[in-house]
């Protein structure tokens, strides 16, 4: 199966980033990883994904949001699939007000992400 679709991962959990990347890989994605917020912006640049797949708590106390924030402030509407350890009260809210975005709640199961990413397509006509 050929997708041609470059997903971008942000995640500082290596052993979660590794795993994801070839499940992706191996459906024919095309797949880079960060480990800091730092790095998200900058790569977004670079590779310019169809889907950014981003931890809300990254290396070096980054914030997923705020990075989100950033991106969506430069124009860039990528979709964002956040993905997160907390299920607090604003997360929902925080997701809706960056726009273009939904969440996860971890654990995350592959098959969470991809009908994820296949909600995305559906939605924004990839």
């Amino acid at each position: 199966m050929t997708i041609n679709k470059k997903v971008l991962i942000a995640e500082d959990e290596l052993l979660i980033a590794k795993v994801l990347r070839m499940q992706l890989e191996s459906i024919g994605f095309e797949v880079e990883n960060v480990t800091d917020g730092r790095e998200v912006f900058d790569k977004v640049k670079q590779m310019n994904p169809h889907i950014i797949i981003l931890d809300v708590h990254l290396k070096n106390n980054s914030c997923g949001f705020e990075v989100g924030r950033e991106i969506r402030a430069a124009g860039i509407d990528t979709p964002i699939i956040f993905t997160t350890g907390n299920s607090f009260d604003n997360t929902h809210q925080m997701v809706k007000d960056i726009g273009k975005s939904s969440v996860l709640i971890k654990p995350v199961e592959f098959e969470q992400i991809l009908q994820m990413i296949n909600q995305i397509k559906i939605i924004h006509n990839e």
